[in-house]
């Protein structure tokens, strides 16, 4: 059986001026790291043996916070756990992004923005993101990753279009594997 606790990352500049990052980095707000670990903190009596990461910067920076709370000492990268590419788009604001390419609806599970080069299909993301969630070792995984990952599994596994659920930073979807992936829980 598996158990993961998706969680994204620690806040970042570009969240904070609402930014669209998708692949690109941004630094970690100061104090964004402490609420963060009020979210593991809540977790941390549950058995979480391994911790995975996305590999961009924001992502490692967060897993190795929690790695320190948790008391683990590996933390392993996993490229399917980045972000959504979303080219062109990156580092603009929703009105910037409205101005330039005359999109009006979006969100990051919009078929919109893919007319744009370089953004990352939808099915593409999602793919990739169950790829690597199939290959996560049995047992209990903490996974530091990105609103859009957990946008993709809340999704895909409800079996939706949701935008309503939004997952704040430091917000952890809980995931269960016997035959076929469960949403548990999700933890505000």
């Amino acid at each position: 059986m598996k158990k993961v606790y998706l969680v994204r990352h620690a806040k970042t500049i570009m969240n904070y001026t609402n930014r669209w990052q998708g692949r690109s980095d941004s630094d970690i707000l100061p104090g964004a790291i402490e609420k963060l670990l009020s979210s593991i903190k809540s977790i941390e009596n549950e058995g979480i043996n391994k911790i995975y990461s996305s590999c961009i910067g924001r992502a490692i920076k967060s897993a190795a916070a929690a790695a320190n709370v948790l008391g683990l000492n590996s933390i392993f990268l996993d490229c399917r756990f980045n972000e959504r590419d979303l080219g062109l788009l990156e580092g603009k604001t929703v009105d910037e992004i409205r101005t330039k390419f005359g999109i009006e609806f979006l969100y990051i599970t919009s078929r919109d923005i893919e007319k744009l080069p370089y953004v990352e299909s939808w099915p593409d993301f999602v793919s990739r993101v169950f790829s690597g969630l199939e290959s996560l070792p049995d047992g209990r995984t903490l996974l530091i990753t990105h609103g859009g990952v957990l946008r993709a599994v809340y999704n895909t596994l409800s079996h939706s279009d949701e935008r309503r659920v939004i997952f704040d930073n430091g917000d952890i979807l809980v995931l269960n594997k016997t035959d076929s992936w469960d949403i548990e829980r999700i933890i505000k």
